[in-house]
């Protein structure tokens, strides 16, 4: 599938965006969304409502009010994996491997630590910035703020990182 573009409806929520996407009946089916960041992740019925699937929404803002979104069902295999477990417990059975392995992914990812403020945080490869600054060992700020030597850091998407919480 590709990219559907036009005017951004009004309000702008997943399930109009959903409806902007895939129509008004495939919106009505929707039983739960979340929206993170740019990306929508929902549990849709079937048409005869017997299964429940996932559906990854991409979207993008472009100039003067339009909106571009690109559906992904679970089983063509998003490459997102920030699905609430809350979404993934909707689901219904599936043997469709994509489905499976990018409900695992979101699972797995779902369950790693998450630090508490001021705990100290250790990445397993020391992270690059842009001021030349290598760094391996944080305290968490909370967000995506860490702190080391005196410094504060912004990290996004930190939790795709492999790290370890030092003090519990």
């Amino acid at each position: 599938m590709g990219w559907t573009g036009g005017p951004a409806p009004k309000p702008r929520t997943a399930r109009n965006l959903i409806a902007f996407d895939l129509g008004e009946t495939f919106a009505e089916r929707v039983v739960a969304t979340h929206k993170d960041g740019t990306t929508i992740y929902a549990a849709f019925r079937s048409e005869d409502g017997n299964e429940v699937f996932g559906l990854v929404l991409l979207t993008d803002s472009g100039p003067g009010g339009i909106v571009y979104t690109k559906p992904v069902t679970e089983d063509m295999g998003p490459a997102e994996d920030r699905c609430p477990i809350r979404i993934l417990d909707l689901l219904t059975d599936t043997d469709s491997d994509y489905a499976l392995n990018w409900r695992q992914r979101c699972r797995d990812r779902a369950s790693r630590p998450r630090p508490k403020k001021g705990q100290k945080v250790r990445f397993a490869e020391p992270l690059a910035f842009t001021n030349g600054d290598r760094v391996s060992d944080f305290t968490y700020q909370g967000g995506s703020r860490f702190a080391a030597d005196g410094r504060e850091y912004h990290i996004s998407r930190w939790r795709d990182q492999r790290f370890t919480i030092l003090e519990a």
